[in-house]
């Protein structure tokens, strides 16, 4: 029976994976925070919940040792923690911008370099970081946030090469607007706006974020088509890096512009 392990699982994403591979008859390693207050996936066959926080080098530790205890070896990684920070930059604090970091790169960056040995000694494997159509693209009041995301997709590509020869493939997927619950959970914004000189645009863009949605409306994808993708990205067999959810249309309007059009169109919605 393969083995993926998955951070992140205690929502959305991460949780919809979990159900949807151990579904498939997969063992599901699902860490989180605080899986003692998991019910659900604790209660499904095939799914163990770990300790793990990826900011946190002694639980990635403890985490790693647990699995490898359960399971030897390991079959998939999937990096799906999420964070993020909605506001201008100037105002965000120092540990705003760490926790961007921590959580987005440096968190799922450590996770990755502790659990390759279970994929090498497998003798192959597949590691799936989620990235995003933030990735790929930029939008206003989100900088940690969007470069959090491109050093994600440089890291997928750089580290590709050297698991080659361990026949261990590294991919992402690029989801765009999801059902989750992200919004509550994951979501911080930035303090002292109100007052501020940014207070007019960035007013204006949070309003946009955080508008309600009309449920007859609401084309998002939901948290499940993702999972089959991860799912697919973890089977297909392939070296395919990118993996689109929801995103492509989006990612081939921004392919269209040039750099110049494409700050034109977001400065002008920026600024009203």
């Amino acid at each position: 029976m393969k083995t993926i392990v998955i951070t992140g699982a205690s929502s959305g994403i991460g949780k919809e994976t979990a159900k949807f591979f151990a579904k498939e008859g997969w063992n599901v390693a699902a860490t989180m925070r605080r899986p003692e207050k998991e019910t659900e996936l604790s209660a499904m066959e095939h799914v163990k919940c770990f300790r793990l926080d990826v900011t946190d080098s002694e639980s990635i530790e403890e985490a790693y040792h647990e699995i490898r205890k359960e399971y030897g070896t390991i079959d998939v990684l999937f990096n799906n923690a999420g964070y993020c920070l909605f506001g201008p930059l100037e105002l965000s604090s120092e540990e705003q911008i760490r926790r961007t970091y921590d959580t987005l790169l440096v968190g799922l960056t450590l996770v990755t370099r502790r659990f390759i040995p279970l994929l090498r000694e497998n003798g192959s494997g597949v590691i799936i970081n989620t990235s995003s159509v933030g990735g790929v693209l930029t939008l206003p009041m989100t900088p940690t946030y969007h470069a959090a995301k491109y050093a994600v997709e440089g890291l997928t590509e750089a580290l590709s090469y050297e698991l080659a020869p361990f026949h261990i493939d590294v991919k992402v997927i690029e989801p765009g607007g999801i059902k989750t619950d992200f919004w509550n959970r994951s979501f911080v914004m930035t303090e002292g706006v109100e007052g501020s000189p940014y207070e007019k645009e960035a007013g204006a863009a949070l309003g946009g974020f955080l508008a309600p949605r009309d449920p007859e409306n609401d084309n998002r994808a939901e948290a499940s088509e993702v999972a089959k993708v991860v799912f697919d990205a973890a089977t297909d067999g392939t070296h395919h890096w990118r993996y689109t959810v929801a995103s492509q249309e989006f990612i081939d309007w921004r392919r269209s512009m040039t750099d110049d059009e494409w700050y034109a169109l977001q400065v002008k919605n920026y600024m009203g």
